[in-house]
Parts: C-alpha cells; sequence; structure tokens
C-alpha cells in the first residue's frame, strides 16, 4: 500500500513538472513576442527621429549661412517638423506581466531569468519614464508657431515668409532644442535596443532548446 501511495505521488509530481515545463514555453513565446515587438517598435522610431534630425541639420545650415531659397526646402522642412510621436509611452510589458502574475520560478534558465527581469524593471522602464524629460515634443507651442508661419502642400512646408525664418532666432531656438531633444532620446533608444537584442537572443535559444 505504501509503494502504491509513493507511486501515484510521484505520477502527481511528474503531471505537476509537465504542467509547469507547458506554462513555461507559453510565458517564453510571450516574452519573445513582446520583445520582438518593443524592438521594431522602437527601430521605427529610431529611423524617424533620425531624419528628422538630419532635416533639422540641414536647416539650421542654411540658416547660418543665409542661403536663398529652393524649393526642395519644403521637403526638408516638413521632415523636420513632422510630428515624432510618443513611441516611449506605448512600450509593450505584456509579456513580463505574464511572467509576473504567473511566476518567475517558472523560468528555469536562472541566467534568462535575470536579464529578463533587468530588461523590464530596469532599463525598458527607465526608458518609458523618461519620455517626458527627453522629449521637447511634449511642449506643443512650436506646432503653433510653424501653422502660423508655413504653408502645407502636396510637396511639403512652404514658409509664408522665407527671409523672416532666415532671421527669426525663435524659430532657430525651437530647431535647436528639438535637435538635441531627439539626439538624447536616440542614444538612449540606440543603448536600449542593442541591450534588447542580447535578451531576444537568448529567449530564441531558449525557445529552440525547449522544442
Amino acid at each position: 500500500m505504501v509503494i502504491g501511495i509513493l507511486i501515484a505521488l510521484s505520477i502527481n509530481n511528474w503531471n505537476e513538472v509537465q504542467k509547469e515545463r507547458v506554462i513555461e514555453k507559453e510565458l517564453l513565446v510571450e516574452l519573445n513576442a513582446t520583445v520582438k515587438n518593443n524592438h521594431e517598435l522602437l527601430k521605427e522610431g529610431l529611423e524617424r527621429w533620425q531624419s528628422t534630425v538630419e532635416s533639422i541639420e540641414f536647416i539650421t545650415h542654411v540658416i547660418d549661412d543665409q542661403l536663398t531659397y529652393a524649393d526642395s526646402l519644403s521637403i526638408y522642412f516638413k521632415l523636420a517638423h513632422q510630428n515624432r510621436g510618443n513611441l516611449l509611452n506605448g512600450l509593450d510589458f505584456s509579456g513580463y506581466k505574464s511572467l509576473e502574475n504567473r511566476g518567475y520560478y517558472l523560468l528555469r534558465n536562472r541566467e534568462l531569468r535575470k536579464e529578463v527581469v533587468n530588461l523590464f524593471e530596469n532599463n525598458l522602464k527607465s526608458l518609458s519614464t523618461s519620455n517626458d524629460q527627453l522629449d521637447f515634443d511634449n511642449s506643443g507651442f512650436h506646432y503653433e508657431y510653424i501653422t502660423q508661419n508655413f504653408t502645407l502642400d502636396e510637396i511639403g512646408e512652404t514658409p509664408h515668409n522665407f527671409n523672416d525664418i532666415l532671421n527669426d532666432r525663435f524659430y532657430y531656438s525651437i530647431l535647436k532644442k528639438l535637435e538635441n531633444s531627439l539626439n538624447r532620446k536616440t542614444g538612449r533608444v540606440s543603448r536600449f535596443l542593442e541591450e534588447n537584442r542580447r535578451v531576444l537572443q537568448l529567449l530564441e535559444m531558449e525557445l529552440d532548446a525547449s522544442n
């Protein structure tokens, strides 16, 4: 009878372990999808921010050198003025929340568990909460200025009076503040993407090992 009880307990334990392995696989899939989603979102944002910075640099060069107007400038004005969006406010924590709710212990790989927690608790949260500090876009007054001083057409944005723009220090200061804000943001996002890519590789390796 004792042997029968021990066998039953052993079978029960084996069943529980198997259930946990199934849950672990589900968590790995969710985490992988979440990390990949953030990676693609931030890569897209990074490319847009970098194109904006390049346009701002070109326009400030035109202003610094007091160059004459050319129609192609309207494209640069449009790119420099484009809404950068608040991507850092829309970062995905869903896979990590599942891990948090179901139990960290379910990830058997301790090193992976440590890396995942650090990625979300430290790096991603820090990136998300820094948005208000880094993002000059959160101040809308420069959009009001642009609306008052530029005309939007099919090609780009054309200044009502180009000579006024050339000599307007307020407009110049808007561009420089946007440039500084975006440079800080792109620097932080670039560093995060390196860490995110590393953790994504670890998750994919763990998923391959679990198949």
